[in-house]
């Protein structure tokens, strides 16, 4: 029967080499589909590293843009806003807290090592508000004493320079001067689709700022008053000199950012399946037809004895026949992506999400084969031979 059934797809070559293209085409859009679709499950599963609920934050930037030395009022807002009586905790940063899009890296060096690494200027409660997970160390403190500033450096820059996390504590680092790690985070990046870039914590410069954003963490259950809160600000920092460029909860925020990608990803959703389902109609009509013709054919296997469940398994290994010599030339184009660098897709996630397309195909072709399949499993023999 196997032998037989590679003579009748060799004999019906021309129609086969068209049903062996859709099937490359729709492997080729399956895998590429996946390899997106998992990559953005998984780096949206993975968080962005810190706990945004109940915090409120604003933005801050002087309107000349010219430095100046604000330590003093900055620490006479900080304490009247932490009094207020629905705030838990106040934190300054810039350039730091998830889903603002603003960010800037530089290279750090450890001996022969180095990486480039995403700088956060923060305070001492920054780790606090967001509850960011401290591997190694400790988090930068406010009553530091030690010979060179401090730096709090990922679980990336870690294992790159030093190894591992232990081996980073109290290692001294070039990184726009020499610094000194004192502690390890796990991540933080500024939204739930971004890959996780190295990234480090150095402490805010309160003597030379332009611009700063105040992060407020909230007591569950209790709504900020932004009017108030901008009342507060104003009343230390001049609305001549100063402007509010935003005022948002961080939930918000973050629905405003991802919106976009949400888009992005039911488009490309829409647009896979639209040419999924075009393919497998295509081949659901093929495959019937091919059927039509080779009644008296399935007539004779039936009157020579072949049960229903032979011939539906025969025309079944036949469309998985030409299922394999589909896939196998378009494996081995795609497979040319990670080893050649051409789109940057992580080995794991490229094998993933291959597995998962060999998987799809098949089952796509078997649910396209299938209506033909059982009906020609039910055909009778006087039915099929009357033709001939």
């Amino acid at each position: 029967m196997i032998k037989h059934s590679f003579k009748l797809i060799w004999n019906q070559k021309r129609k086969n080499a068209y049903i062996i293209l859709e099937l490359f085409l729709l492997f080729i859009v399956l895998l590429t589909g996946s390899i997106y679709l998992i990559e953005k499950y998984e780096l949206y599963t993975g968080g962005v590293g810190a706990n945004i609920e109940d915090t409120f934050f604003m933005g801050l930037m002087k309107k000349d843009f010219q430095r100046g030395d604000y330590a003093v009022v900055l620490k006479n807002m900080h304490r009247e806003l932490e009094s207020l009586p629905d705030v838990k905790k106040v934190s300054y940063s810039y350039q730091s807290i998830p889903y603002i899009w603003s960010m800037s890296s530089s290279s750090m060096n450890y001996d022969s090592n180095y990486i480039t690494s995403v700088v956060r200027a923060v305070d001492e409660n920054f780790a606090n508000v967001f509850d960011l997970k401290i591997i190694a160390g400790s988090w930068l403190e406010d009553d530091y004493l030690g010979a060179n500033p401090p730096i709090v450096v990922d679980v990336q820059v870690a294992n790159k320079l030093f190894g591992t996390t232990e081996n980073a504590i109290g290692k001294t680092v070039t990184f726009n001067g020499d610094k000194q790690v004192v502690g390890v985070f796990q991540m933080l990046k500024r939204n739930e689709y971004e890959e996780n870039y190295p990234a480090c914590f150095m402490p805010i410069n309160t003597k030379s700022v332009y611009g700063i954003d105040i992060v407020l963490k909230y007591k569950q259950n209790t709504t900020p008053n932004p009017s108030q809160l901008a009342q507060i600000v104003h009343s230390y920092f001049d609305k001549n000199d100063f402007a509010i460029r935003y005022v948002s909860t961080l939930e918000a925020k973050k629905a405003q950012v991802n919106a976009a990608t949400h888009i992005e990803i039911v488009m490309v959703s829409i647009f896979a399946v639209f040419l999924v389902i075009n393919i497998v109609l295509g081949m659901i009509g093929i495959f019937g037809y091919n059927v039509k013709v080779r009644k008296s054919e399935l007539g004779l296997r039936r009157a020579v004895g072949s049960s229903a469940f032979n011939i539906y398994l025969l025309l079944m290994l036949e469309s998985w026949a030409l299922t394999l010599m589909a896939l196998i030339p378009a494996i081995l184009l795609m497979i040319q992506v990670p080893l050649l660098d051409l789109y940057p897709v992580d080995t794991y996630l490229f094998t993933k999400s291959l597995g998962l397309s060999i998987v799809l195909i098949f089952l796509l072709v078997s649910i396209s084969v299938y209506y033909p399949a059982y009906l020609a499993s039910k055909m009778q023999t006087a039915e099929s031979l009357q033709e001939e």
